[in-house]
């Protein structure tokens, strides 16, 4: 029996989170826009909650919002910018239908 890598978990993941999104957006009837809002918000959500398990108390975990904010700020920043630029240059065959 073979274990998966981080990697591995990290991109199955992924998929999993669009295809519920997409799901969920296409049985609710919310358009796209809607139902990114709502996957970014609950990563947001859930980020919140991994940074205050990782707390002792309320004050160590608001000690490590600053870092913790300035992290994910850049990690958001980074994962859009690849994303857009593949996008970019894949977007003919992204968006064939």
């Amino acid at each position: 029996m073979s274990t998966q890598t981080d990697d591995q978990q990290f991109w199955q993941l992924i998929d999993k989170f669009i295809q519920h999104a997409n799901e969920q957006g296409q049985a609710s009837g919310a358009p796209p826009h809607v139902a990114g809002a709502a996957l970014m918000f609950a990563a947001a959500r859930f980020n919140a909650y991994v940074l205050a398990r990782s707390a002792a108390n309320a004050e160590q975990f608001r000690d490590n919002m600053p870092g913790a904010l300035e992290y994910f700020r850049k990690q958001f920043d980074k994962m859009m910018n690849e994303n857009m630029a593949d996008y970019a240059t894949n977007f003919d065959k992204y968006e064939s239908r």
